[in-house]
């Protein structure tokens, strides 16, 4: 236990390795035999290592500063600071400075934080190092994190003498701690830090490029050849292993160096996939050797497929849900669906399996099948209303078509409008004389005759309707145009059904005799494409004998 101070005592202290006096410290305590402790095995002379000028009665000091307020030092020696020169570290705002720690006592802690501007980044350099050498820097050491704290990611622990790299932060920031144990002490270290962007020291290896992102931060953009975060990483090229060709299909190098004795391929080597007739390529059509040993994307397949036959706007096609065809016969099938039930009876079923592999646009699956009608009540289909993709590729039935339905459409109600008496009629109408040009205004056309609706693209007419008067001689079809769904002569009653269709062709009969009018009859081909409905439907012909 302490007893009673002698805080009157004086006794001299000198620093390590030196004779001079640099300061007086006074006992805390006195011991058993009631004399005050020696200078060399009381603590308290230990924190004049640091001092360079003490204050004390003798030196100019006052008794209440060196006693009470405990201020002992004048001056402090580099990197230390406080009365009793005790105290290190700090926190620093700037473009560049240096961190100096000149020598230091035993179980000392510092820290220091290095802040730069956004968008920069640090770079510390060493300019001397004197610390207690250890392999694993486990006594006297300076740490350095990549961050603003003790527990930001450790960039590395210094000891010993050999000065290391120019290190620098990924960020603003940057983390110092300096640490000593309780048996050696050396010089301590002088360390320089400056801000700087992250690419202003080239920080890529073999020519990579330094790339700034919008927080200051830098990324490498390597070589060929080279990876890691700084290029820093030889990649060694791999050959590949020749990846073979599909099943009922076959492999072509289509670029980069090519194969090795047939085996392998070198880095860059293009392969193309094909398949055989009747067969589609489903997966990867190119694939590259990568400097990885490893083929891009993934092995093809060739799968057994049929084209999607071509149909018109006028037909709709449903494709129907794929069912998987059976070789049994309908006694074999009752045997096996009596035997099933006995044995798996209470088992899950299982959805038949369906054909591997995706398949590219415009293309369907074996035994997939198609089914067909037209988009209109007005046209009826030609061909098979359902066809399924065979085993050989090709589709059963005929290719399908919608026509128009001539006449009247019999699964129509009775029409009350008088204008659906005749949906084949059309109105023939012929510009007005010495008008040139310009849109088509019905002021600007008249009436000349009525023909009829062959189909969507042709109409019959009296010849006399599109020559001129006695002649032979075709009028322009710029000054000619079909009207189709109208019933009332008057244009003002039009309704907004009806169809102005322009002319691409007038073809009169051989014999036509624009006297006798013999042979008073013509073709009209249509530019535009007649829109069915039930106010505009063909006429029926009669069969060709």
């Amino acid at each position: 236990m302490c007893r009673e101070c002698c805080e009157y005592d004086q006794i001299e202290c000198v620093c390590p390795g030196k004779k001079e006096v640099v300061g007086y410290t006074i006992p805390c305590c006195r011991n058993e035999e009631n004399e005050c402790d020696s200078c060399l095995i009381h603590p308290g002379c230990t924190i004049f290592e640091n001092c360079k000028t003490c204050r004390n009665g003798s030196w100019g000091g006052t008794l209440d500063d060196f006693y009470v307020k405990g201020i002992y030092c004048a001056e402090c020696r580099a990197g230390w600071y406080g009365g009793d020169c005790m105290r290190c570290g700090q926190v620093l705002r700037a473009s560049k400075g240096q961190i100096l720690l000149e020598s230091y006592p035993l179980n000392a802690h510092c820290e220091w934080t290095i802040h730069a501007k956004p968008g920069f980044i640090i770079q510390l350099r060493f300019v001397m190092l004197s610390l207690e050498f250890d392999y694993m820097c486990q006594y006297d050491y300076v740490e350095v994190r990549d961050g603003d704290s003790s527990s930001s990611q450790i960039i590395k622990r210094f000891c010993g003498n050999e000065r290391p790299a120019p290190i620098r932060s990924t960020d603003s920031s940057l983390h110092i701690l300096f640490h000593s144990d309780g048996s050696k002490n050396f010089d301590g270290f002088h360390a320089i830090f400056e801000e700087i962007t992250a690419c202003s020291s080239s920080p890529c290896f073999h020519d990579g490029t330094c790339l700034l992102d919008k927080t200051g931060s830098y990324k490498c953009a390597c070589l060929a050849g080279y990876t890691g975060q700084r290029c820093e990483n030889l990649l060694e090229e791999s050959n590949c292993s020749d990846p073979g060709g599909p099943v009922n299909g076959y492999k072509k190098v289509t670029g980069g160096p090519g194969l090795i004795n047939g085996r392998y391929a070198k880095v860059g080597t293009v392969v193309s996939f094909f398949c055989n007739n009747s067969y589609v390529l489903s997966g990867t059509e190119k694939r590259t050797c990568q400097q990885n040993g490893e083929w891009s994307g993934k092995q093809p397949i060739c799968i057994k497929a049929c084209r999607e036959p071509k149909i018109s706007d006028l037909v709709r096609r449903r494709v129907l849900p794929m069912q998987v065809q059976s070789r049994e016969t309908p006694l074999h099938q009752l045997y096996s669906a009596s035997f099933s039930k006995q044995k798996l009876q209470g088992a899950p079923t299982k959805k038949p399996a369906l054909p591997f592999g995706d398949l590219p646009p415009g293309f369907q699956h074996l035994h997939t099948q198609l089914q067909y009608e037209c988009i209109s009540p007005f046209y009826r289909r030609l061909g098979s209303s359902r066809r399924t993709c065979l085993r050989t590729g090709k589709w059963s039935g005929r290719a399908p078509s919608c026509v128009p339905i001539c006449g009247k459409t019999e699964n129509v109600t009775a029409p009350k409008s008088p204008g659906l008496r005749w949906p084949w009629q059309a109105a023939i109408y012929r510009r007005a004389s010495g008008v040139h040009g310009g849109s088509l205004h019905k002021d600007r056309w008249f009436l000349v005759c009525s023909g009829a609706l062959v189909n969507e693209r042709t109409v019959v007419v009296a010849a006399h309707c599109v020559t001129d008067l006695g002649k032979i001689t075709v009028i322009k079809t710029a000054d000619l145009k079909v009207v189709l769904g109208k019933f009332y002569r008057d244009d003002d009653r039009d309704e907004k059904t009806i169809q102005n269709l322009r002319i691409s062709a007038v073809i009169l009969h051989p014999n036509y005799d624009p006297i006798l009018l013999d042979m008073d009859i013509a073709i009209l081909k249509l530019l535009d494409k007649a829109r069915v409905s039930t106010r505009v439907q063909p006429i029926c012909l009669a069969a060709p004998r």
